[in-house]
């Protein structure tokens, strides 16, 4: 157990340092905001945005570079269990939590709208233009005058936070909503173990996977996004059910809709599965009860949601709003702006009636995905279900963000972690968090060069202290079943 935590020990400081890098860097790289006194989140020169850049993409490749040994390590046994990734997760997130935002501008709109529906506003009619001063000053231009696509708890909590700390303290409030999205974490992180635990596939598994995975340490805590309290609340609804809490799930659960409303997926293969009973069977007066029951529950849940958190039902006309960008990762919209140069060079119709098409196409194969999987529910289980209907939802939907990865990801840790574990799996998570600059925008020819050769000193770092690490036992306990496996 020594050699094992202190094979542990080294990756959680390898990771801790990635992180303090990470956060480092991103005073000068960032997405940091307008009109803030230097020194206090101020906007920097060029010269320190190069620092800022190479500093964070050094520390972003150590991080990764932890995470990827550690997966190793819980998948072969020698990590010590639960509390020493428990322990990585807390100081690889810590460092991140006073500094900038990173990976995106999101969290800007987010106070925007809060502090929009602080005035009394419809943020699901008005755009953050609407309401001047510096909140609306830092979101990017594209989303001025868009109206909020997400859900009214997400609305009512980033009002909440612009409440506390007042519409002209743009870094008090950013740190609030990065609070709010730690404490979605660790409602995330208590509910996964127990998830996994229920599911028998390894807690400290479920935890690397789900939790330490660098998407959420860059987009869910540094970016501070309302993803962490939507997987948060899910996690926690998808337990209620696991443990035969209907109702209770069920509330829990259209919360986390009214946070995003991607976690309705969850809601419904859950439901599914409470319906068809243990034995996976689907007995008519058993299955219209219990049906009926979930569905008046969530029915009063979500109706009270929507009246208390004062927002009325504008966001469910408004879920479109993120598809007017276009982003790299959208499967969907890529073909369709292939289709359409296609077709106008042959003749056969406009760049726009393909892409309309070509995203129809991949919004109708998501949300078969989705029907496929909740009536698979109740013989491949709610987390399961779930997270293979989110991760062709969201490969197949008009419009992608690497974050949006976690929506699969998370359910899917709490009970296939080993399939996540696999080098292809860990492959694209890495090249999604390497993606996204840490300012949000896409690289320049100052920034992008900058992000390589820190990149490429943080790697050959990691390579040689990998090249003269000594090499870890295997504990007792696991030679047995390694020799066991050889002989057969």
């Amino acid at each position: 157990m020594s050699a094992a935590g202190s094979t542990v020990r080294a990756e959680v400081l390898l990771g801790t340092l990635g992180s303090v890098l990470l956060g480092a860097g991103g005073w000068g790289s960032g997405a940091l905001p307008r009109g803030v006194p230097d020194g206090v989140w101020g906007r920097p020169g060029v010269p320190l945005q190069c620092v800022g850049v190479a500093v964070s993409y050094a520390g972003l490749v150590l991080l990764i570079a932890a995470w990827w040994r550690l997966g190793t390590r819980v998948a072969d046994g020698t990590a010590g269990g639960w509390r020493p990734l428990r322990r990585a997760l807390w100081c690889w997130v810590l460092p991140l939590v006073p500094g900038p935002l990173l990976g995106s501008s999101d969290a800007y709109s987010y106070l925007a709208q809060g502090a929009l529906a602080g005035r009394g506003r419809d943020v699901y009619a008005l755009g953050p233009a609407a309401l001047g001063g510096p909140l609306a000053a830092n979101v990017p231009g594209i989303w001025h005058d868009s109206p909020a696509p997400y859900g009214p708890l997400s609305v009512a909590a980033a009002r909440a936070v612009v409440a506390v700390t007042g519409e002209h303290h743009v870094v008090a409030a950013a740190l609030g909503l990065r609070l709010l999205a730690v404490a979605g974490l660790a409602l995330l992180v208590w509910a996964l173990r127990r998830l996994a635990e229920a599911a028998g596939a390894g807690a400290a598994g479920a935890l690397w996977a789900g939790a330490l995975n660098p998407l959420v340490l860059l987009h869910l805590v540094g970016g501070a996004h309302n993803e962490a309290l939507m997987l948060g609340l899910m996690a926690a609804g998808l337990l209620a059910f696991r443990r035969g809490r209907r109702c209770v799930g069920t509330v829990v659960l259209t919360a986390a809709v009214l946070v995003k409303a991607p976690a309705v997926v969850a809601l419904l293969c859950a439901a599914a599965v409470s319906v068809a009973g243990r034995d996976g069977g689907w007995r008519r007066v058993r299955r219209v009860r219990r049906a009926a029951g979930i569905a008046a529950v969530a029915a009063v849940a979500l109706v009270a949601g929507v009246a208390g958190c004062g927002q009325g039902w504008g966001w469910l006309w408004t879920l479109r709003t993120p598809a007017e960008v276009h982003t790299l990762l959208s499967l969907s919209t890529d073909a369709g702006h292939l289709l359409g140069w296609a077709a106008q060079g042959l003749g056969w119709g406009t760049a726009a009636g393909a892409m309309t098409a070509a995203r129809l196409a991949g919004l109708l194969v998501g949300l078969g995905a989705v029907g496929y999987w909740v009536r698979c529910a109740p013989r491949a289980g709610a987390e399961r279900a779930t997270g293979m209907a989110l991760l062709v939802l969201v490969a197949a939907a008009p419009v992608a963000q690497p974050w949006y990865a976690l929506w699969a990801v998370v359910p899917l840790a709490a009970v296939s972690w080993r399939r996540l574990a696999g080098r292809g799996a860990r492959a694209v998570v890495v090249g999604l968090t390497l993606v996204v600059m840490p300012s949000g925008q896409g690289p320049t020819w100052v920034s992008g060069p900058a992000a390589v050769v820190g990149g490429a000193v943080a790697l050959a770092a990691v390579l040689w202290w990998v090249s003269t690490a000594r090499p870890v036992p295997v504990p007792d306990a696991v030679v047995p079943r390694a020799a066991a496996t050889t002989r057969r």
